[in-house]
């Protein structure tokens, strides 16, 4: 039917056995052709018009399932995290977080409804149990500080043999004044943590190189007071994807730590460089160092080693440094270090030119 040329037909004539002439016929096809060609075409048009409302009723009932199911997986992630979650009510009231309509299936509503009074319970007992921390933190500010001064006060009548009770009362409160800071700032790195767990935190860049090299200089007179040879080594250049803030803070922790565990006499290497496509800020000591078994339990809150009970520490120093490495991606390696002493590296992203991470 799609060929237009003329079409022949031929018919014998006669009678009997006897053929006496022929009857030929030539006929003009292209009408009949167009025809055809007409048909098939509506046909074909009607056919894609079909599939193609189709696939449009298809998609417009997939978001209809499928978008209040987004919307409670972002809400599981905020409270994975640790963050209020944006509540997905069926119909939520104007004006609100989270107001628009979610519709969808019966039964996904319902899913939601049960997943809001869950969120709102575990975000609250959540939320509590951080504002505990922080408050019990700041609140014991004051009362640390009036009784330093009556133990001050009190150091003008102290006989000459309440001096050594006077001390230690002196250290218990340095003790403390420190587990309080420690505690809030652990508060502090696992709130930030959870946030970037779902923010967007790419825009975050820093020059790891240059934090380096300038808490070097700021721990280089701790360490000679110290008896610990302190030296550092990076290159020009090497952008981390996390804030200068929060990788000094992470080096201060590791440097502090090896300073004081080390011992006199001991050898303290900063290194930081670029391993693609990370950037790694590594301590290494020559000290005494961890054990395999207690290098397990070094990122445990409060833990110490037993071999260090002597030393001034609250055990929140490497889970403060832990939670802010997670909380951009990176994380706190601790390796023995050949042929003794502890290596603790802090890995992060590198960040590209832009500033997010490769």
């Amino acid at each position: 039917p799609w060929s237009r040329a003329p079409r022949m037909f031929a018919e014998p004539a006669g009678t009997g056995t006897q053929v006496s002439g022929a009857v030929v016929l030539r006929a003009d096809v292209t009408t009949a052709a167009e025809d055809v060609t007409r048909r098939w075409a509506a046909v074909l048009a009607g056919t894609a018009l079909v599939a193609l409302g189709c696939t449009v009723l298809a998609r417009a009932a997939t978001r209809w399932v499928v978008s209040p199911l987004r919307r409670l997986d972002r809400a599981v992630g905020e409270l994975a995290a640790g963050l209020p979650p944006e509540h997905t009510p069926p119909v939520a009231p104007p004006g609100r977080r989270g107001s628009a309509s979610v519709g969808g299936p019966p039964e996904l509503r319902q899913l939601a409804t049960g997943f809001n009074r869950m969120a709102r319970t575990v975000t609250a007992a959540l939320e509590q149990q951080r504002r505990l921390v922080a408050d019990t933190s700041h609140q014991m500010r004051n009362p640390m500080a009036a009784l330093r001064l009556r133990v001050d006060a009190l150091h003008t009548h102290l006989r000459p043999s309440g001096e050594r009770t006077y001390t230690g009362v002196n250290t218990e409160l340095d003790r403390l004044q420190t587990l309080l800071d420690d505690m809030l700032a652990l508060a502090t790195a696992e709130h930030r943590a959870g946030e970037l767990t779902v923010t967007d935190g790419s825009g975050a860049r820093c020059d790891a190189a240059e934090v380096t090299l300038t808490q070097y200089r700021l721990w280089e007179p701790v360490a000679r007071r110290a008896g610990v040879r302190l030296t550092a080594e990076a290159p020009e250049s090497v952008p981390a994807a996390c804030t200068d803030r929060e990788l000094a803070q992470v080096t201060d922790i590791l440097l502090d730590n090896a300073i004081k565990y080390a011992g006199d006499g001991a050898r303290v290497r900063l290194r930081c460089a670029a391993q693609d496509p990370y950037a790694a800020v590594t301590v290494t000591d020559d000290g005494p160092g961890l054990r395999a078994e207690e290098i397990v339990h070094a990122t445990t809150r409060f833990w110490r080693s037993s071999r260090q009970t002597g030393t001034s520490g609250t055990g929140l120093g490497l889970p403060i440094a832990e939670q802010l490495l997670t909380g951009r991606t990176g994380r706190l390696e601790l390796t023995p270090a050949q042929p003794r002493g502890l290596r603790a590296r802090a890995v992060v992203p590198r960040a590209d030119t832009e500033g997010g991470p490769q």
